[in-house]
């Protein structure tokens, strides 16, 4: 069996996830994205970010993770979101490291304490990252909402980002979400790159890789396009089947119908 790398002479497959947040493009929806996290840090309170899957949701919140002052914030990240409203503040207790309560309001009063002080004692500010939030419950979201109410809901000790799907969108505009909807200080929902967008996106990915030459010729960058939306993990997939397509073909560049080719046998 054929070598992908050795065949298109690449150090590396070119859409491998584990590239670091650091070497990843930096496309409109991804730069927009870290701007609005971004203004959390100064602003504080709670944030929705919903995209598509395989829009890059993740990666931006690892980029924006990576990034932040150690001096000044601490980072949490789960997509444990499946939990009911006691296991939620149950397992909030454990990424903070606190001792596990035996009541609902033991631990909502030891986590309410342990970020006030961390925030006035310690000056840092401490993140919930909430992945896969449109799998949340909605007594689970009231619960979380009850935990973003401090000092009479005067103040922001810490900062909560909930990410997650489309449907998370849709999710609060239900009646029964309107007071979760008002608490939140920041929205974004990360589009899909442009068809322009797609085709720097392949080319910068590639280079990464070491590819000395353009392997996708221009037609096959706008198949690419459109049979993933311009969703970048989508983008790779389909990219990575028809450089397999065309290693099998004996072929060292990939044409349109090779893409639609090793798409629908895929």
């Amino acid at each position: 069996m054929n070598d992908l790398l050795a065949w298109f002479g690449l150090k590396r497959y070119p859409f491998d996830k584990n590239i670091k947040s650091s070497e990843t493009m930096d496309t409109d929806p991804l730069l927009e994205g870290l701007a609005r996290l971004d203004y959390m840090k100064r602003r504080g309170g709670t944030m929705l970010f919903t995209g598509d899957p395989g829009v890059g949701k993740s990666l931006a919140l690892r980029r924006f993770a990576d990034n932040l002052n150690e001096n000044l914030f601490q980072p949490f990240y789960t997509a444990l979101s499946t939990l009911t409203r006691i296991d939620m503040l149950r397992h909030i207790n454990r990424l903070l490291g606190l001792p596990l309560r035996g009541s609902k309001s033991a631990s909502y009063i030891q986590i309410q304490t342990y970020l006030i002080e961390t925030r006035e004692q310690l000056g840092k500010t401490i993140i919930f990252i909430i992945d896969e939030a449109q799998l949340l419950r909605t007594g689970t979201l009231e619960e979380l909402r009850l935990l973003t109410n401090f000092k009479m809901d005067s103040f922001d000790p810490f900062i909560l980002v909930l990410a997650g799907q489309s449907e998370m969108k849709r999710t609060m505009n239900f009646a029964v979400m309107e007071p979760m909807k008002q608490r939140l200080a920041m929205t974004y929902h990360m589009p899909p790159l442009s068809e322009e967008q797609t085709s720097t996106y392949i080319s910068h990915h590639l280079k990464l890789a070491g590819a000395r030459e353009p392997l996708l010729q221009d037609q096959a960058l706008r198949a690419v396009y459109d049979l993933s939306f311009g969703l970048p993990r989508r983008i790779g997939a389909v990219v990575n089947q028809a450089l397999t397509y065309a290693m099998f073909d004996q072929k060292r560049t990939v044409s349109a119908e090779m893409v639609l080719q090793a798409n629908s046998s895929a």
